[in-house]
């Protein structure tokens, strides 16, 4: 680390800095916010709580006496701060590329797409407090039709009688121990998916509407309207900082910005979302010709292009029917093309390398079902983090239709709009610079087998292509991230593919205060860290430990006076240069018994031999 100290102006030095605006981003600034947090419970547990606090000591507990014993006693008065339990807005700053308001990102992946619903089920949302908050706004403010949630059929709804059960169950084990391959193989793992029938209400999706609207309801809460910051962080480091017109300094982050600010934080949260090494182009492509020819889901996402803007409308070429190519297997794939075939374009060609995968969410429902915390307690008690990832692999298998899409995909494939291609892969590509269109070689693999049980393959020409969009997915690899070189280079962390093995607390290591949410947590919270679920889940872990740190006074910094008493500081009034001259010895060692002058001291500390923090630090 740097040993220099730098300055800081007091407007631009924040308690924490949240890099991202996403849900996720979201989520960890209102649980900061948040002095009794209670996301993890229930309705009915909120009320019995509830009632517990209205009855007080006339409860009676079990172990009621020892808990009295051991109830927290506050800190005493002669403490020289006053502690506190949470953060004030104006305590936190989120930076954000895409705009100067939460979710921006998410929005424009929204209207790029055209999403009406969320995969998402009901009890997915970034709010602190109820684990119910999305029902029971929606409930509050008369939003429960069918435009503003849809139900996640074949998930929950009617009860089995044991008959029901033995039935279901014996024609499960007969696909299972069947040589013929099963329709449904590819759809969510066989067997009895366990659903609590007291959560029925749970299970659906809310609109896109609905969420935004619930998400500005948390950013009103909380007053969180201009913590956001259309800035992109890109560089962070580890330096003691001075903040001036405050008179305190400490060891921090200091991040610097794409529009040339510098910002001072103690605490930096990463909640970048979908970052890593974007899968583009992939081979056989050399040249893409971005934008003209093709161009990846992030760049939709990122407004750089537009989806059927006028890279694919306006070509070179008499015709006016277009076709295009959309590479991947996931839900953003489907997602396109159900919009490019809604607007009229002539033909669509849906590749996936794989099969169709069918799942209601990115993970298998067993992850979010009756008895989810079996499924993570096993993922907790694994041994090292390569079994999590392998396990965190197991659950999303990679991309994935959900129902819905994937019935307005067959219907288009009926109409003869899109041509689902399973099991096909791109051997070669060809790009016209007079038409501006793709000539592509693919092979296929059938789906049935030679009397030998040998794969049969088949290849295709495909001409006339006007647009490629890959939706191909990212590859995580927290150490591709430009910002944070200089902390990896200064505290270099293990990954597994690609995933930092962060702390239980999603902290980098014990000494930095440097956290992660999102996806780049995966190895600490789960499969489902990429989803709404990860956001509050993490927010949990960080927001727990940060508040008790906070609580605790361990985040408060060394100043000359002290900020929360009317007496002066015992801190000494001797002048700089004195202290240059008279303790400069106790702090370097010399090879002379001779004190050092304060110009030597000074020299001493340009050139690096002398650290002024702890010069600073015996004031």
């Amino acid at each position: 680390m740097n040993p220099d100290i730098v300055d800081i102006p007091l407007e631009n030095f924040f308690e924490v800095i949240v890099i991202g605006g996403g849900t996720c981003s979201l989520a960890i600034t209102a649980r900061l916010c948040e002095e009794y947090p209670a996301s993890i419970y229930t309705e009915d547990e909120h009320q019995r709580f509830h009632w517990l606090r209205q009855r007080g000591s006339r409860v009676n507990l079990i172990n009621r006496n020892v808990s009295s014993r051991t109830t927290f006693k506050p800190p005493s008065k002669d403490r020289c701060y006053a502690p506190r339990r949470k953060f004030q807005p104006s305590d936190i700053l989120v930076l954000d590329a895409a705009g100067e308001r939460f979710m921006s990102q998410w929005d424009n992946q929204f209207g790029s797409c055209q999403i009406p619903y969320l995969r998402s089920p009901m009890f997915f949302h970034p709010d602190p407090v109820n684990v119910d908050g999305l029902v029971s706004f929606a409930h509050l403010s008369k939003r429960e039709s069918a435009g503003d949630i849809m139900e996640i059929k074949n998930v929950v709804g009617k009860e089995y009688s044991k008959h029901q059960l033995k039935k279901l169950a014996k024609k499960n084990t007969r696909k299972r121990t069947s040589p013929i391959p099963s329709t449904n193989a590819n759809h969510d793992k066989p067997g009895i998916i366990d659903i609590n029938m007291r959560d029925w209400k749970d299970y659906y999706r809310p609109s896109t509407k609905l969420f935004e609207d619930f998400c500005k309801d948390i950013v009103d809460r909380y007053s969180l309207h201009n913590n956001v910051k259309k800035d992109e962080a890109i560089n962070v480091e580890e330096r003691f900082i001075n903040v001036l017109g405050k008179e305190e300094y400490g060891k921090g982050f200091v991040i610097k910005s794409a529009n040339g600010e510098t910002f001072g934080c103690k605490i930096c949260i990463v909640a970048t979302g979908h970052r890593g090494e974007v899968n583009y182009p992939i081979k056989p492509f050399e040249d893409p010709h971005f934008p003209e020819g093709s161009c990846h889901t992030t760049h939709l996402f990122n407004k750089e292009v537009n989806f059927l803007g006028k890279e694919l409308m306006i070509k070179p070429r008499a015709s006016k029917s277009r076709s295009i190519v959309i590479v991947g297997g996931g839900l953003t794939s489907a997602q396109l093309a159900h919009v490019a075939a809604n607007v009229g374009i002539s033909k669509i060609y849906l590749m996936l390398r794989g099969p169709v995968k069918i799942k209601h969410f990115d993970f298998h429902l067993d992850w979010v079902t009756k008895y989810k915390n079996v499924k993570k307690s096993a993922f907790y008690m694994k041994d090292t983090d390569q079994e999590r990832w392998e396990m965190i692999q197991e659950a999303r298998e990679g991309g994935s239709f959900n129902p819905e899409y994937y019935k307005k995909i067959l219907d288009h494939v009926k109409n003869g709009r899109v041509d689902l291609m399973k099991y096909t892969s791109i051997t070669n590509s060809e790009w016209d610079s007079d038409t501006k269109t793709w000539k592509l070689l693919i092979k296929s693999k059938s789906e049935t087998k030679t009397a030998k049980g040998e794969d049969i393959y088949f290849e295709r020409e495909l001409e006339n292509i006007d647009y490629i969009y890959f939706a191909t997915g990212i590859t995580a690899n927290v150490k591709s991230l430009d910002f944070l070189q200089p902390v990896i280079q200064d505290h270099d962390i293990e990954c597994v593919n690609g995933f930092p093995c962060l702390t239980d607390n999603l902290q980098w290591n014990n000494d930095l205060l440097l956290f992660m949410i999102g996806k780049n947590a995966s190895l600490r919270t789960g499969p489902s860290s990429a989803n709404l679920d990860g956001a509050r889940l993490g927010a949990e872990r960080i927001g727990w430990y940060i508040q008790d740190l906070l609580s605790s006074g361990k985040l408060e910094w060394k100043t000359r006076r002290c900020k929360f008493c009317s007496s002066e500081s015992p801190v000494s009034n001797v002048s700089l240069d004195s202290k240059l001259d008279g303790d400069s010895e106790s702090e370097v060692e010399t090879d002379t018994d001779e004190e050092l002058s304060s110009f030597d001291t000074r020299l001493k500390l340009a050139s690096g031999q002398m650290n002024w923090y702890s010069l600073l630090d015996n004031m």
